[in-house]
């Protein structure tokens, strides 16, 4: 009866370890890697509102491997690893949202953004693929689009912080 209690335990034993063995844990991702940095930025107003400004990168590096050529008959093979591949996204968001309000005119559209400061009139030109020109001023231009909630998404391009400000406004 020991034998057989023996035989049993040593046989699923083995049966589980070969079944983990097997396992194929193959790495999807290459040779990449993806950081995402985050900067939060809160100021409180004169008011003591709060205004939330959120600076976000995703750096993505990828590199690619190649064999050494001068390896081609050994059996274990040095690998050649070139140049990285850096790709940078960066997203800027804000809390302050304002409201806007919408009015068609035959080309396009007048816009007027309702905000705490005061209320900006402008005019709103499609450009093709959801995408507007938004004309603020004589040197101040804008791109637009309308998100999946209709709210306005506005991209405009800081000189001096040589950065794209996204600023969304909700539909009044």
């Amino acid at each position: 009866m020991k034998t057989l209690k023996i035989l049993t335990t040593s046989l699923l034993i083995s049966c589980a370890t070969t079944l983990l063995g097997q396992t194929n844990e193959s790495n999807t991702k290459g040779n990449s890697s993806k950081e995402t940095v985050t900067k939060i930025t809160r100021i409180k107003g004169p008011n003591g509102e709060e205004k939330v400004i959120k600076k976000q990168e995703v750096i993505t590096k990828k590199s690619k491997i190649k064999l050494n050529p001068g390896d081609e008959e050994k059996t274990n093979q040095t690998a050649i690893y070139e140049d990285e591949e850096v790709k940078v996204q960066q997203s800027h968001t804000s809390s302050e949202n304002g409201r806007y309000t919408l009015i068609s005119d035959g080309k396009g559209y007048r816009i007027t953004f309702l905000e705490k400061s005061g209320n900006t009139t402008s005019k709103v030109r499609p450009l093709g693929s959801g995408y507007y020109n938004v004309h603020m001023g004589e040197k101040n231009n804008a791109f637009g689009h309308f998100d999946k909630d209709k709210n306005f998404v506005l991209e405009t391009y800081d000189a001096k912080m040589d950065k794209i400000i996204t600023t969304i406004y909700k539909p009044n």
